[in-house]
């Protein structure tokens, strides 16, 4: 329950990256579409391919590997001064979104006994609910007030917080 919230919370300064960083290069609408498609379409095959083939147990190994993705994702979207280099950082971005939020969620799904799964799944989602509702504000407030790259090194450096705790589990 513990990764819940940094995660959740560093997950969600992303949400509005794309969009934001599009303003930046100049992205009209129908670009952002396709932007957003990309996204989605990576973060589908990842979920109902690279997922599945995953062997049980292997959860922690994998979320891990896609936190240590994400990483370098947010670092290149902050500096993407072209398409080309925001899409590269776009596909590291959602490979390691889709990654680690299906198996965080395997993760936490194995604690507690039979009468206590509800409570702490429950638990789990508020608390990734609430850290989406923050994040977004934070994101745009540190976005506007010192630019996309401080915005997005900041994200990419508190991952690393998801990732130690998770090591510890």
């Amino acid at each position: 329950l513990f990764l819940s919230p940094p995660f959740s919370l560093f997950l969600s300064l992303c949400p509005l990256s794309p969009s934001l960083t599009s303003f930046v290069l100049f992205l009209f609408s129908m670009q952002q579409g396709r932007m957003f498609l990309f996204i989605g379409t990576i973060m589908a095959l990842v979920q109902g391919g690279y997922l599945r083939r995953q062997p049980a147990g292997s959860e922690k190994k994998t979320a891990m590997t896609g936190i240590a993705v994400l990483i370098p994702g947010m670092l290149l979207v902050g500096l993407a001064s072209s398409a080309w280099l925001l899409y590269f950082g776009l596909a590291l971005y959602s490979f390691g979104a889709g990654t680690v939020v299906s198996c965080l969620t395997t993760l936490i799904s194995e604690y507690g006994n039979a009468t206590e799964k509800g409570r702490v799944m429950g638990i789990f989602r508020s608390l990734g609910a609430l850290a989406r509702a923050v994040g977004p504000a934070l994101c745009c407030s540190m976005y506007w007030s010192v630019g996309p790259f401080i915005c997005y090194s900041v994200g990419s450096v508190l991952f690393i917080i998801p990732l130690l705790l998770l090591r510890r589990v």
